[in-house]
């Protein structure tokens, strides 16, 4: 199945296909992941859309995770072969609208593909201690955590970004931006 094919099939069947999954969240409720089936393997644009994205993890064989700007909201994204989430949503309704969003930059980006390098290296997030090793462990909480320790275990999920904490050294900002982005420090 094309790509702009496959778009359209999963706009015209998102009504059938769309599922809400409870999310682990600080809410008792209103905390959702939206996710739908995909009937077809979609795999083969995830290296374009690697390249168009911040990826908080991808692997070219299995599947892609980003962060995904939407009304000043950001939903982590993930495009696997068999499936599309999207989260964290609070209703059904939020849960179409960002798909809807999220479809227009699909689309965009499938009729652009010849325009676009792919790039299939793998990203895979450093675990929350290698993130800790780098900062000041001061735990002067102004980066909005109670620790230094939960500020990187919300670095390492994506939730953060390691630019808030304001006591990090340009030396360590350096080494941390190679570490996330998939390279040695």
């Amino acid at each position: 199945m094309k790509a702009k094919d496959f778009l359209e099939y999963l706009k015209d069947n998102l009504k059938e296909t769309l599922r809400l999954e409870q999310a682990y969240c600080h809410k008792p409720k209103g905390c959702y992941l939206a996710k739908i089936s995909l009937p077809a393997n979609f795999l083969s644009i995830l290296p374009y859309l690697r390249g168009k994205v911040s990826p908080l993890f991808y692997d070219p064989q299995s599947s892609l995770i980003f962060k995904w700007p939407y009304r000043g909201n950001f939903y982590k994204i993930s495009l696997g072969k068999d499936y599309l989430q999207w989260g964290i949503v609070s209703s059904k309704e939020e849960a179409e609208e960002v798909f809807s969003a999220l479809l227009t930059f699909l689309r965009d980006l499938c009729q652009n593909l010849e325009e676009i390098k792919p790039d299939y290296r793998p990203v895979k997030r450093p675990p929350p201690l290698e993130i800790y090793k780098y900062l000041p462990k001061t735990n002067c909480k102004e980066c909005g955590e109670l620790s230094c320790l939960a500020f990187a275990g919300k670095v390492a999920i994506g939730e953060a970004e390691i630019s808030l904490c304001p006591h990090l050294t340009f030396e360590n900002l350096e080494l941390l931006t190679v570490l996330l982005e998939g390279g040695t420090p």
